[in-house]
């Protein structure tokens, strides 16, 4: 069973920027197979206590990485998951304004793992239709839950310095990114040829005639190995 990631506990207060307070008391983790790519996809939302008192929400991506802040939103539009598919334009209105939104994602993720209270029923096993509305800086979630709650949220995706406003710290978990890999990659290199030179250091050799006892004469190569640091030991 997959289980959440982000840096949040249930219970524990989130205490960023004033008039940023909040507390996480419900966490859901979703599962969405894809039969393309034969791999499970999830991602995590948590319920949170805002200062406002709306219910919001955090969502952690497993596979994008991404924290987005929900937040309820009054649409005046219909929107129902079933009838968007992706690429489709549309407008929407909400705040008395209207702003065009291109669909982004259409699927049915599948609830995992539930830990905390909500203020919805949910179920394990209990499929929630979504769909994903990408505008101008922000983001609409469209939830279906069941036949009674359909739920629409203005989402903004939010880095670290975001992360650290709104919560005190970064809530997004560690991990190798690209490019740290690139650099580890870079200083694996780098030592690996100080290594090879180090190693390898340079030659020094002086020509040196040998006279047998017969009277024969041959040449020789008295070599001597040294490092490029210099004579070595103790900065001698």
């Amino acid at each position: 069973m997959t289980r959440p990631r982000a840096r949040m506990r249930l219970g524990t207060h989130l205490i960023g920027t004033p008039p940023w307070r909040s507390l996480p008391h419900g966490v859901v983790v979703y599962g969405e197979w894809d039969p393309e790519d034969r791999t499970t996809y999830y991602w995590e939302d948590w319920e949170v206590l805002g200062y406002e008192n709306l219910d919001f929400w955090v969502e952690y991506d497993h596979y994008t990485r991404k924290v987005t802040l929900y937040r309820p939103v009054h649409v005046t539009e219909h929107l129902e998951p079933a009838h968007l598919s992706e690429g489709q334009q549309l407008v929407v209105t909400f705040g008395g304004h209207q702003h065009p939104v291109t669909v982004g994602e259409v699927g049915v993720g599948t609830i995992q793992h539930l830990a905390g209270a909500f203020t919805y029923d949910l179920q394990m096993g209990q499929p929630v239709a979504y769909a994903e509305l990408q505008g101008d800086g922000f983001v609409l979630s469209v939830e279906r839950f069941d036949e009674r709650v359909l739920d629409v949220y203005h989402g903004t995706v939010l880095d670290t310095a975001g992360q650290k406003e709104h919560f005190g710290k970064r809530v997004a978990p560690g991990g190798l990114t690209f490019k740290g890999v690139l650099v580890g990659l870079a200083l694996v290199l780098g030592l690996g040829w100080m290594t090879t030179s180090c190693g390898s250091g340079t030659e020094t050799c002086t020509p040196r005639t040998v006279v047998a006892a017969d009277g024969t004469v041959t040449t020789e190569q008295d070599c001597v190995r040294r490092s490029v640091f210099g004579s070595g030991g103790l900065g001698k």
